[in-house]
């Protein structure tokens, strides 16, 4: 048991999030970025099969904006539900951000 213990202990604090970030028109890595919409992503089989909103478009999450940042990424409440259902299921969640600096355009 206690070997066990360990072993889910080591896995946990082993395991990464998956995190892309994706940098769409004018937008520098290090400018700061307002976060205006999110949306989690569903998939089958770890990941290889994309179910519900399969083609969404960035630019309608952004309302239109020329520059914007898309960032997709496994957090660890995904990764437990991915655990939990042993990679059936597998979600991820896209944040969409716009610059600060765009914040007042139209």
């Amino acid at each position: 048991m206690k070997k066990l213990f360990v072993l889910v202990i080591c896995v946990v604090t082993l395991s990464s999030c998956y995190n892309t970030r994706i940098l769409v028109g004018d937008v520098k890595p290090n400018e700061p970025v307002v976060q205006i919409n999110k949306e989690w992503n569903h998939h089958l089989i770890a990941g290889l099969v994309p179910i519900g909103n399969v083609k969404m478009v960035a630019s309608e999450y952004v309302n239109n904006a020329p520059n914007y940042v898309v960032k997709t990424n496994q957090s660890f409440i995904n990764q437990l539900v991915s655990a939990l259902t042993f990679g059936i299921y597998t979600p991820t969640q896209t944040k969409y951000y716009i610059p600060l600096k765009d914040m007042g355009k139209k």
